[in-house]
């Protein structure tokens, strides 16, 4: 998620790039696979990447960095698709780079290992999340958390000066070469495919909900039935929470209950929301748009936690600080979860089958796939065949 989007030395940094790095890279894309390797012995890559604010993805054939001391070389078997994905290459997050991979939810196979590397050997299967590098001396690194880190480049659209194109790019590819401190062990009793997911919407779920301290018999909510939110509820009754779920779409109703949800509400008016009644003890949202918050923290006891882990257009959202106070709701946000507790989530789900629910593309349904979660027709996480690309 680019929580830097924003931020002027980052559109500066943009501006004086986009011409710059664009050139480079369409100059030296025509005989890119004409070699097994270049003079600079840059990794070769393909996969599809954004061009422009539309939307669209096309086929991209481009270079990352060599495997340095402390890098390691995975070769992607599947990459799933994130809303995030969708919303910063459209621009919602502020100016990107083009062409720009995205892609932050990867499972794969280690292929090469850097001298320093012992966390991981060839062979090894390997997972990659939100984030592949930052400064190992900053305090919340040092702490685990290194989402807080101010240095910290995230999957794809961060500068990255190792990187032949100027920025990182993301999972949509055929391979990722990523400093091994940001990459987990894949268990072997959990397919790639169905790991892929929890390198995103399982951590975003998971740490927040581990924050609150969950225990057996906590009400909790659960708002927007997406990929993370299915991924909050299953994650919740796991726990032994009884879980409520608020959608919009009437169509979801089964599979939530499905999932393990004590009632599904479907929201199709806010006033269903206060006729609720404050009886959550927390509430989770993961809503990637603007909408009235102050509805579902009307759904909250006094004193209980409201967590928005969604991120919509500019980041910005709406509510009634009259109803905030009102509800005595302590309200946070949550900006997925470092780099133990990602291992932590992905050794959880596997052993208890706390597992998402997939549906496998090829690369060339990458654009329809966009189409249908934006259109909320996706049940529930799209998860790309990395072979296909």
């Amino acid at each position: 998620m680019d929580t830097k989007a924003n931020d002027p030395s980052r559109r500066e940094f943009m501006k004086h790039t986009a011409v710059v790095g664009a050139g480079l890279v369409f100059s030296t894309s025509i005989n890119l696979f004409a070699k097994e390797q270049t003079m600079n012995s840059n990794t070769l890559s393909r996969g599809y990447a954004a061009f422009d604010t539309s939307g669209k993805l096309k086929p991209w054939k481009f270079e990352r960095r060599a495997v340095g001391d402390n890098d390691i070389l995975i070769e992607i078997k599947f990459a799933s698709i994130c809303h995030s994905d969708i919303h910063q290459m459209k621009g919602h997050w502020g100016p990107q780079q083009y062409p720009q991979v995205p892609g932050h939810e990867i499972a794969g196979v280690v292929k090469e290992v850097g001298k320093n590397v012992t966390k991981f050997k060839v062979g090894d299967r390997a997972g990659v999340g939100c984030m592949v590098n930052s400064n190992p001396e900053c305090e919340s690194f040092k702490a685990g958390q290194e989402q807080y880190c101010p240095d910290t480049v995230f999957t794809y659209g961060y500068p990255e000066k190792s990187s032949p194109t100027g920025i990182s790019q993301g999972g949509y590819s055929t391979n990722i070469v990523v400093n091994d401190h940001f990459a987990v062990h894949i268990p072997e009793h959990i397919s790639f495919q169905e790991a892929a997911p929890l390198l995103c919407a399982g951590i975003t779920t998971y740490s927040p909900l581990m924050k609150f301290n969950l225990k057996k018999g906590d009400k909790v909510g659960v708002a927007g039935i997406g990929g993370l939110g299915h991924m909050a509820i299953k994650l919740a009754v796991s726990k032994g929470a009884e879980v409520y779920a608020f959608t919009t779409s009437a169509d979801k109703v089964d599979d939530i209950l499905k999932f393990g949800a004590k009632e599904a509400i479907v929201v199709d008016d806010v006033k269903k929301l206060y006729a609720f009644g404050p009886k959550l003890d927390y509430m989770i949202s993961t809503i990637p748009y603007k909408h009235n918050i102050a509805a579902y923290i009307a759904a909250v006891k006094p004193f209980g936690t409201f967590t928005y882990v969604g991120m919509p257009d500019q980041f910005e959202i709406m509510m009634s600080n009259i109803g905030l106070a009102a509800s005595r709701v302590n309200f946070n946000a949550s900006l997925i979860g470092g780099m133990p507790e990602t291992q932590e989530v992905v050794n959880y789900c596997a052993d208890n089958k706390v597992l998402p629910q997939i549906q496998v593309i090829k690369a060339e349904q990458i654009n329809e796939a966009w189409e249908n979660v934006v259109n909320k027709k996706a049940r529930y996480r799209y998860v790309i065949d990395a072979a296909t690309f």
